[in-house]
């Protein structure tokens, strides 16, 4: 089965130059469930060769922005892409907090580095994702038909309102830009049932799930089942794979065997909707 994984981040000390110990502080809680050592330590060509061995023919490597030089960020994810056109697509990442001109640097991005989509993590900023300062990012991809991740889960910070991602507010972003692609990251949780409704309401809002272990979500109580219950039916157009880099690719795959959904639906789940958003024709 193909498989195409909406994002990663990338690994080893030119994404993480501080190494593990290095990493932000609000990290601390979240470290415990995975390996962060082996993120932080890989070589993303080694990461990239692993990712093959275990089936994944292409990968979203987003710039996704928590912390340090965002410019250099953008600039090392479209170098990595440039080496590895036939397995990588880049998305930039933005801080709007720290550019007179938010627009024009995805502009460049998009121009320079080839960067075919836009990540947000609004809540690194203390912001909410329909934040008006945000949305002249919004326009530029609506009218450029540029795909829009964003982070609609909890987060680990204990300095950042875990309210800024929930799915109420990537709602109303949906109803002011109802031609943008919005991919929400890690599905809402633990607000699922919420982004399950939005996501319904809006053909397009998807959902991704990086990050999330599928075993995870087979287990009672985790706040998993209106995913698989919709998703295996409305929804099942609207539901993507992802690992973030956290999940080993050869692990997770094999887990996806594990939720309860339709063979066509995780065909759906592992590339096909993932090519759709990317404007790709099915190999």
């Amino acid at each position: 089965m193909k498989v195409v994984d909406f994002r990663i981040i990338g690994t080893g000390k030119d994404f993480f130059p501080g190494g593990y110990e290095g990493m932000p502080s609000f990290m601390d809680r979240y470290k415990q469930l995975y390996d962060f050592k082996r993120l932080c330590s890989l070589p993303m060509d080694d990461f990239i060769d692993q990712m093959a061995q275990s089936g994944v023919s292409l990968a979203v490597l987003q710039a996704e922005y928590s912390y340090g030089n965002i410019n250099l960020l953008n600039q090392r994810v479209g170098e990595v892409v440039k080496q590895h056109p036939d397995m990588l697509i880049g998305f930039a990442g933005i801080d709007p907090l720290v550019t007179d001109d938010p627009v024009a640097d995805l502009d460049r991005y998009v121009n320079t580095w080839g960067m075919k989509g836009l990540n947000l993590q609004p809540w690194v900023q203390g912001m909410y994702c329909h934040d008006k300062r945000i949305y002249p990012l919004y326009s530029y991809c609506q009218q450029e038909n540029i795909p829009v991740t964003i982070h609609a889960a909890i987060n680990f910070s204990v300095t950042r309102k875990i309210d800024y991602s929930h799915p109420r507010y990537l709602e109303e972003v949906a109803c002011d830009f109802p031609k943008l692609t919005i991919v929400a990251n890690h599905a809402g949780w633990p607000w699922v049932n919420e982004m399950v409704a939005v996501a319904w309401k809006h053909p397009h809002v998807y959902l991704e799930i990086g990050g999330v272990s599928p075993r995870y979500m087979v287990m009672p109580g985790t706040g998993w089942e209106s995913f698989l219950t919709y998703g295996n039916s409305v929804l099942r157009d609207q539901i993507l794979f992802a690992t973030d880099s956290i999940v080993p690719h050869d692990r997770i795959i094999k887990e996806i065997d594990l939720l309860p959904l339709k063979d066509s639906v995780k065909e759906n789940l592992l590339y096909k909707n993932a090519l759709r958003v990317l404007k790709l024709s099915e190999p």
